[in-house]
């Protein structure tokens, strides 16, 4: 939940060895990321692609809004920010996590070097993710929820990437919105594990994969209308997209 200032402390972790202040590796690595134990701030800024970041507990004291992030209400794949003083986070660093899920007010969050929640999960360059509970109700508390721009949008966005590609819906069938939104119009319905052809794909509000329950931000447009439907529930991905931006 801190930022690490002097690398010469570190354990010996994920196959790294400090000696005499110089860092040595005994692997080559070959993903993205080399998986290790990482601070809370490591592993959202590699989600989201961000560096030069502040202890947790500043990143919404203009960090977030200069990188392109506004305040938005709780909602799964919100960056959360939480205070000091908020209970469960670090009271010298505060905390920063993914939102997963919010129940009765209460948030679930995936986030790193968090002690208590699920199992391990090897994730975005952190061999430390989980998935924790925690208790507080965030109405009213130390704490804060960001995304990229507004996810509040019902008009489609200017940044449409054209393509052409198709997906199946899910077993249950799919809402068509008039707009990458929940709260976009629904003007229709794909069947049960209906084709769908598509001509382009956007970020819009986060819906939860149908399938994995991970965050998913992006929409797709079906193709000779302007109408939407969440990647979250259909089974195929836009060539070139990524789930959150």
């Amino acid at each position: 939940m801190k930022i690490l200032k002097n690398r010469a402390s570190l354990k010996a972790i994920a196959g790294i060895t400090i000696i005499a202040g110089t860092l040595t590796t005994s692997f080559s690595v070959t993903p993205a990321f080399a998986q290790r134990a990482c601070q809370c701030t490591d592993y959202v800024a590699n989600r989201f692609g961000l560096s030069g970041y502040p202890n947790a507990g500043d990143w919404n004291d203009g960090y977030l809004q200069r990188n392109g992030f506004v305040s938005v209400q709780p909602q799964p794949g919100a960056i959360a920010v939480m205070e000091r003083s908020f209970p469960g986070s670090d009271p010298t660093y505060g905390h920063v996590g993914i939102v997963e899920s919010i129940s009765n007010g209460k948030v679930s969050l995936r986030g790193a070097n968090q002690y208590v929640g699920s199992s391990l999960i090897n994730e975005a360059g952190c061999s430390n993710v989980r998935i924790t509970s925690f208790g507080a109700n965030v109405n009213g508390s130390p704490i804060s929820f960001w995304m990229r721009g507004s996810s509040s949008n019902t008009t489609p966005p200017s940044n449409i990437i054209v393509v052409n590609f198709s997906a199946i819906a899910a077993p249950e069938g799919v809402n068509i919105r008039s707009a990458p939104s929940l709260n976009a119009s629904i003007v229709g319905r794909a069947a049960p594990n209906q084709r769908l052809n598509f001509n382009a794909w956007t970020y819009g509000d986060t819906v939860l994969d149908r399938w994995i329950n991970t965050p998913d931000a992006r929409w797709y447009r079906i193709a000779g209308t302007n109408n939407w439907v969440a990647s979250a529930v259909v089974n195929g991905n836009a060539p070139g997209s990524r789930p959150m931006r």
